[in-house]
C-alpha cells in the first residue's frame, strides 16, 4: 500500500511532515517489501520539498530494492519537475503515471528555475554551480532581484558555503536547487536556494571540536550559526555568513538536522521537533532590495 501524500504543497512544514510519516511507513513495512509514495495532489513544490523527496528516495532504497513516486496529476508541476530533472535526481526510483514534461521551448533564462536539482559530490560540482550562476543567474539577480556586483558575488558565496559544507562536514554527498519567486503580498521577487544531505547531521559535526553529547538538535544549529563555531578551526564562517547575508536582505533561512528544523528570520528564530532523520537540509530565501 502507498503512502499518499495529502497536501498539495511541498515547503519545509509540509516536507517535514512528509519526512515524519514517510519514516513510519517505511520501517513499519516488511523487510524488502516495496515502497510506494503517491504524490499525486501535490501542485506546489518548493527547494525544501524537491530536496526533501530526493533524500525519500535514497533513504527509501537502504530499505527496499523498489522504491516508486506516482507523480503529480498537476500539468504544470510536472512540466517543472521535468525541468529541474528531478527524474535524474532521484535516479533508481521508479517514476510511476503521466510522464514529466519538458517544455523546450521555453528558454532557460525565463524559467523559475535558477539552478536544476544537482549532485554535490566533490569540488568539481560546485565549480559547475558557480559556473551556472554566472552564464544563467547572475542577470536575473541583476534586472529582477536588483543585486549589485558585490551583492551578486556575497549570493555565490552563500551557494559556495553551502556546498562546500556538504563536502567538508556531512561525511557524504547531497544536492543544491534554487528557484525564482514573486511575493503578491509584499510585492517583491526572491530567490530561494535548497540544499541537503543525508551525512551525520549538524550535531555530530560539531562533535569533532564541541562537547555536544547535551545538546538538543536545536541548539546544536544555532551554535552553529555563530562567528567562528566549526568543526574546522580554519573556517567557521559557512552557516555564519549564510544567515548574515539572509538578515541583510530580510530574508529567512530553515535549516534542519537531527529531530529539529530551526526557521530563522531577523533576530528571532522558531524550533519545531519531529522525528530524526539523517543530514542536514537547508532553504534560504533572499528577497529583492529596496529601491530602484
Amino acid at each position: 500500500m502507498a503512502l499518499i501524500v495529502q497536501t498539495d504543497k511541498l515547503t519545509p512544514r509540509t516536507a517535514d511532515e512528509l519526512i515524519v510519516d514517510f519514516l513510519g511507513y517505511a520501517h513499519g513495512a516488511t523487510p524488502g517489501d516495496d515502497l510506494e509514495v503517491d504524490l499525486r495532489a501535490l501542485h506546489f513544490i518548493d527547494p525544501y520539498g524537491l530536496l526533501a523527496l530526493c533524500l525519500l528516495a535514497r533513504y527509501g532504497r537502504m530499505l527496499s530494492a523498489r522504491v516508486a513516486f506516482h507523480l503529480p496529476k498537476a500539468y504544470a508541476l510536472r512540466t517543472y519537475l521535468g525541468r529541474v530533472r528531478f527524474a535524474e535526481a532521484v535516479d533508481g526510483i521508479e517514476l510511476k503515471g503521466p510522464a514529466l514534461v519538458v517544455d523546450q521551448e521555453r528558454e532557460k533564462t525565463d524559467s523559475e528555475a535558477l539552478l536544476e536539482i544537482t549532485r554535490i559530490e566533490e569540488r568539481v560540482d560546485v565549480e559547475a554551480v558557480l559556473g551556472k550562476i554566472g552564464q544563467r543567474v547572475e542577470g536575473i539577480l541583476a534586472e529582477e532581484l536588483r543585486y549589485t556586483e558585490v551583492e551578486i558575488n556575497q549570493f555565490k558565496n552563500v551557494v559556495a558555503e553551502l556546498c562546500h559544507n556538504i563536502l567538508d562536514h556531512s561525511e557524504n554527498w547531497g544536492y543544491l536547487t534554487a528557484q525564482r519567486y514573486v511575493d503578491s503580498r509584499a510585492g517583491k521577487k526572491y530567490v530561494v536556494v535548497g540544499v541537503g544531505d543525508l551525512g551525520i547531521g549538524i550535531k555530530k559535526s560539531l562533535s569533532v571540536r564541541y562537547e555536544s553529547a547535551k545538546w538538543s538538535h536545536g541548539e546544536a544549529i544555532l551554535n552553529s550559526l555563530r562567528k567562528h563555531f566549526s568543526r574546522d578551526t580554519t573556517r567557521g564562517l559557512g552557516l555564519y555568513i549564510v544567515n548574515q547575508i539572509c538578515n541583510r536582505y530580510n530574508g529567512s533561512l530553515h535549516i534542519r538536522s537531527g529531530d529539529t528544523r530551526v526557521y530563522i528570520r531577523g533576530q528571532r528564530h522558531w524550533e519545531h521537533v519531529s522525528t530524526h532523520f539523517p543530514g542536514t537540509q537547508i532553504a534560504i530565501a533572499l528577497y529583492q532590495r529596496d529601491g530602484g
